[in-house]
């Protein structure tokens, strides 16, 4: 291998162009092997690139960079060779020098820019058709960046430059090369994506914290942009149909961009924007007339039309349509425009063509279903249905079910809304008709199918039905969204219960769910059971069918002998349902709510009456014992069924008579334990009053009130059950389908408009931390950027120089320790700064990996060479004929001379930085809790300001002062899972939730207790919070890290609000206050009076003697309980007790806060 390097070498050093190129691909072969061609890379750089060579060696050699690591003095000399590259004559040479502009660090790349601005604007005007290609694609890929965005930021004569070239990269739109046109286009398209989705600023490794003037410089070039296009988008048209076929479908999304921006009203937006950041404005543009923007937009489709009938390339299809979709919702847009992009993609689908985009073919139809006519979303509905179940991927088969259940519950109300105005009905358009193909029905109805498809259906309706009870989201724009919402509230417009019509007609069409095996899993069912009873809640099936007598409109009481039905055919089907869980379950929803005064009293003999199938079935759970203990949960079967016999038998007295038999029954029998046995004594009791008692029915039964009390979370942590964790994982997908559909977060546009300046997306700079002492020569600010995605922090520098001289050099140095890790593999980070003026800040940047959860930091060591370049070589006794001194003197570097170190400040990342919210209910936090293995507890302390009763209420209903010490905590990256505050004696208890970058989970729990320590004589009182911190984690090397530094964790935690108390001093304080407080009831003791007192007297020692407990009380807390048992008996001067002194003092300082607190809100109020 030496001997080839060696040759490669030589090779690279010859004069020869031919050889040089055959040494380069030989080099970019080893390379492409895996082996380290440092040695090679460096060899290019030195003979290649920093010398004069041929347009192919160059490119070559710049590959060859591109795949391998260089220094930073090899980074410099290729930043002169490409600097003397852009005054080549020769076109190629200077094309191929400006491609690498591309993979030049980003550090480098901004002083690149400035210095040769002039020589990248000349390259626009060149005659050669390959350079301008290069220019365009280059500029065009570099300047869409976030750190492009940045550097414009800090340098006003560079944002003018670059935005002179986006409008120059705009003009090759139209320019006469068909690859310059063709990748300009691109160029322009790729700013509009970035404008939206930044993705090429990730690929890039970038991290922007948007401000206010990144944001106002990224709409200014998407602006100009967009009115360029605009303005001449017949031009375009033109000039994108002269293109080779092939490259046409580049050409289609920054002309539809455009257009839709225009007509849509958008771009007034991102000028309103630009505006605010810039204050001067883009352009002021004249905005066109509706009809204008009208005729662009249908110019547009015009144009686009005839390619999704004649094209062949499914690619260029599938764009095209696409596009058109995104064009069909603009005001005034046809369904034609929507029906024919869906029938060319579906086209597609059916040819088996692209099927690499199936996800996406599925996810452009459903989500433009809203744009169709009514018809044509009826036809599709079934091949809708049959292509979603063939999706693979959950979370595409998740939106699309949402999708389409909105659609069906859109579709209904709509053709009932027009029916109701006198329209001709459509067939087809009830619940029922949509979801009647064969293939569904079939499913429904298996109760053994193994199919999760069905299970993902029920609830996806079901949930959907939920959404459209609740009110519909405000529209603020046009947009997407806004017709769909427009039908829901043309259905749903005349009476808040519209919504109920749809939803009884889910309830009817998922009935067979109750028959299911689902092997364990219940969430489906579980919807469809509290859909069910929430309608039968709304109807009050109860009451039976109300008449018109009674006030009820023709379709409730339509409504209400469908609901009556339903509740018939669901009692016959508890007799072949499959799942015990779901059984008791069934029995209370339909036992809850069935109407018993409107049953047969001559069918009581019947085994087919209503209320005999239901008890034979109570009996059924009661004895049942065969089933085992992961398919059903007897405890709480039998307390549902129980609960059930009771409000029945409350309600009727053949129900009353026939469940008294069952329970004494069930009480004799072995089966029942002594709670069931209790249980069942109070039942009895309840119905024999009730019998007795007509009229007081109120002991046995209470009124419905429309809940469903079961759920498919279990709250026990022994015993992992496959069946509850898929129902889980069923249900976290289906609700974040639904609210991204029905509640979508507003778009980032929206969002900054109406807030403004306060926007959430508008982050402010970190602070930054200053990493030098004040007499130091150099002065080094710096602070991080987390990127949680990619498990990468940046960290930012600034760099000033102090002194009055000018710094020819200045190096970084950037040594890690912790989890961190260079990308490239080195043990540390070495930035070369050149030309240090005083006082003028120079900013620097490196990014870093993290491997794990581990507590880290990074060190910065500057060096400077004041005698830089000052060094030369002595040639007095050489003879100047010597050639090879001659070749010395010419390649001899300046001298560096001796380096001044300067060690900085370690920065530390916080560990906060790697934790990440986790939204989690109550309910699951509590339930995993007791289950997370490692834990760690300590005690942190603060002093909060206030004191007296203001100390402990919260003067506003929002905040506490007591919390003042833990404000920051909102700002880190926990969710708040729950939080109790107890006011009148200033505690609390906060639980938080956050994950690991690396997927471990972090529970938090904070108890508060807050003490006073008073100081009479002088007059001061200040007030201590005493925190105590429970940390579980799921993995030990968690806590290990939180443990290694706990006042370094509570720093991160809370800003340095908390300071950390180490468990001896906990204890030393408490033995403290005990010692005091014994004291002073010594002290008492001693004076108490003698025994024969006036009454009088007594009364103001009794007072006196209640003040003191009840300060005691307060001072103390709870950690003086124990220790104060025996001290618990009468005293000898009062005639309470500690425990009713304790009791009065709360009262009191309860209605003392009641009464502020009403005070404050009625002169609010006033």
């Amino acid at each position: 291998m030496d001997i080839l390097y060696a040759q490669i070498q030589a090779d690279l050093r010859s004069n020869d162009a031919l050889r040089q190129t055959g040494a380069l691909l030989q080099a970019l072969q080893q390379s492409a092997a895996g082996r380290d061609i440092s040695i090679l890379a460096k060899s290019a750089v030195e003979e290649i690139v920093a010398s004069p060579a041929s347009a192919v060696c160059k490119k070559l050699a710049f590959d060859l960079i591109r795949s391998s690591r260089l220094t930073a003095d090899l980074w410099d000399t290729v930043l002169s060779g490409i600097r003397s590259d852009l005054h080549f004559p020769d076109p190629d040479v200077t094309a191929a020098a400006i491609s690498i502009l591309a993979a030049l660090p980003s550090h480098a790349l901004s002083k690149l820019i400035t210095d040769s601005n002039a020589e990248i604007s000349g390259c626009f005007d060149s005659q050669s058709d390959n350079l301008r290609f290069s220019i365009t694609e280059t500029l065009g890929s570099i300047l869409a960046r976030d750190d492009m965005v940045t550097l414009c930021e800090n340098n006003v004569n560079l944002l003018d430059k670059v935005s002179n070239w986006w409008v120059r990269i705009g003009g090759n739109m139209l320019d006469k090369s068909d690859a310059v046109s063709k990748v300009a286009f691109e160029s322009v398209g790729r700013l509009f994506q970035e404008f939206d989705s930044k993705r090429m600023s990730r690929l890039a490794g970038d991290k922007l914290v948007d401000s206010e003037n990144s944001l106002a410089i990224r709409s200014n070039w998407v602006s100009s942009m967009v009115d360029f296009v605009w303005k001449r988008r017949n031009a375009l048209i033109s000039r994108s149909l002269v293109l080779p076929v092939e490259t046409f479908r580049t050409t289609v999304f920054p002309l539809v961009f455009s257009v839709k921006a225009v007509a849509s009203g958008s771009v007034e937006v991102i000028r309103k924007l630009s505006k605010a950041g810039t204050g001067s404005g883009v352009n002021g543009s004249v905005v066109d007339s509706n009809a204008e923007r009208l005729v662009g937009v249908s110019d547009v489709v015009t144009h686009l039309a005839p390619f999704l009938v004649s094209s062949l390339d499914p690619a260029l299809i599938f764009e095209v349509g696409i596009n058109m979709l995104y064009l069909a919702d603009v005001p005034g847009g046809k369904p034609e425009w929507a029906s024919q992009s869906i029938i060319a993609i579906l086209t597609l689908w059916d040819r088996q063509e692209f099927s690499s985009a199936r996800e996406s073919i599925v996810r452009a139809v459903v989500t433009n279903l809203h744009l169709l006519d009514l018809h044509m979303q009826v036809s599709l509905f079934k091949k809708l249905l049959l292509m979603v179940r063939n999706l693979r991927a959950e979370s595409d088969r998740m939106h699309a079910l949402a999708c389409i259940c909105r659609t069906a519950l859109c579709v209904d109300l709509f053709a009932k809304e027009s029916v109701r105005r006198g329209q001709k009905p459509l067939a087809g358009t009830d619940i029922a008709s949509l979801f009647e193909d064969a293939r569904i029905r079939d499913d429904l109805n298996s109760a053994r199918s193994k199919s999760l498809f069905r299970e993902e259906l029920v609830a996806s309706l079901v949930e959907s039905c939920f959404q459209l009870s609740l009110p519909l989201p405000e529209q603020k724009s046009s947009g997407m969204e806004s017709r769909v919402i427009g039908a829901l509230a043309y259905g749903t417009g005349y009476g808040a219960l519209n919504w109920t019509e749809p939803a009884l007609e889910v309830v009817e069409v998922c009935r067979p769910c109750v028959k299911w095996d689902c092997d364990g899993r219940t969430y489906a069912v579980d919807c469809y059971l509290k859909l069910l009873v929430r309608l039968c809640h709304i109807y009050d099936t109860r009451g039976g069918v109300k008449t018109i007598k009674d006030g009820a409109s023709q379709d409730q009481i339509l409504n209400e002998t469908r609901l009556q039905n339903l509740q018939r055919e669901l009692v016959k089907d508890l007799r072949e349902v499959n799942t015990p869980r779901i059984h008791a379950r069934l029995i209370w929803a339909i036992a809850e709510h069935i109407n018993l005064e409107g049953l047969d009293p001559l069918l009581a003999d019947d085994p087919d009456d209503p209320l005999n199938i239901i008890i034979s079935n109570i009996h059924k759970v009661l004895f049942n014992v065969d089933s085992p203990a992961n398919t059903s949960s007897r405890l709480q079967d039998v307390q549902a069924v129980l609960l059930s016999s009771q409000r029945l038998g409350s309600r009727h007295l053949r129900a009353g008579q026939l469940l008294s038999k069952e329970l004494e029954e069930f009480r004799t029998n072995g089966l029942a334990d002594s709670v069931n046995k209790h249980q069942c004594r109070l039942i009895l009791q309840r119905i024999k009053y009730v019998q007795n008692h007509p009229d007081s029915r109120w002991t046995g039964v209470s009124e419905a009130r429309g809940d469903y009390p079961f759920s498919h979370h279990k709250l026990t942590v022994q015993f992992y059950e496959a069946a509850a964790a898929q129902d889980r994982k069923l249900e976290g997908l289906v609700h974040r389908a639904i609210l991204e559909l029905w509640r979508p977060d507003p778009s980032e546009l929206t969002i900054l408009l109406t807030k403004g300046i306060d926007s959430p997306l508008l982050k402010l700079q970190p602070t930054a931390h200053t990493l030098t002492g004040s007499s130091d020569p150099c002065y080094v600010e710096a602070y991080h950027l987390a990127d949680s995605g990619h498990g990468r922090i940046t960290l930012h520098l600034k760099v000033l120089n102090l002194t009055e001289l000018e710094l020819d050099r200045v190096d970084i140095r950037v040594g890690l320790s912790g989890g961190l890790y260079f990308m490239d593999g080195s043990t540390q980070a070495v930035r070369q700064l050149r030309n240090l003026v005083s006082q003028d800040p120079v900013l620097s940047s490196v990014t870093l990996g993290v491997s794990h959860f581990e507590r880290c930091a990074l060190w910065v060591q500057v060096l400077y060479y004041p005698f830089y370049g000052r060094g030369a070589i002595n040639d007095g006794d050489y003879a100047e004929e010597d050639q090879q001194i001659m070749k010395q003197k010419r390649s001899s570097r300046p001298e560096l001379g001796e380096p001044v170190i300067l060690r900085c400040q370690p920065y530390k990342i916080p560990l906060t930085e790697l934790l990440l919210p986790h939204k989690i209910s109550p309910v699951e936090f509590f339930r995993l809790w007791p289950s997370l293995p490692a834990v760690v507890e300590y005690t942190g302390t603060y002093i909060y300001e206030g004191s007296g009763f203001k100390a402990t209420a919260a003067q506003q209903y929002g905040s506490s002062p007591f919390l003042g010490g833990l404000k920051s905590l909102s700002s880190k990256p926990f969710h708040k899972v729950c939080s109790h505050i107890i006011r009148t004696v200033a505690g609390f208890q906060l639980c938080y939730a956050a994950k690991t970058w690396y997927g471990g989970f972090l529970g938090m729990m904070i108890f508060g207790a807050s003490e006073m320590s008073r100081n009479v004589d002088l007059g001061d009182e200040t007030t201590t919070m005493i925190c105590k911190f429970v940390v579980r984690a799921s993995d030990a090397s968690i806590t290990k890290e939180i443990e290694a530094d706990l006042q370094g964790w509570l720093d991160d935690l809370a800003d340095g609000g908390v300071e950390y108390m180490p468990e001896d001093e906990v204890k030393e304080a408490a033995a403290e206050r005990l010692r005091i407080s014994l004291e002073r009831i010594a002290l008492f003791k001693a004076a108490q009076p003698p025994p024969k007192t006036p009454k009088s007297d007594d009364e103001e020692e009794e007072e006196k003697e209640d003040d003191e407990n009840k300060n005691e009380n307060e001072n103390d807390g709870v950690k003086k309980e124990p220790k104060e048992d025996g001290k618990k008996t009468k005293g000898t001067l009062s005639k309470l007790t500690a425990e009713e002194v304790e009791h009065m003092a709360l009262q009191t300082a309860v209605l003392q806060e009641w009464h502020v607190l009403c005070k404050e809100r009625s002169s609010t109020v006033n």
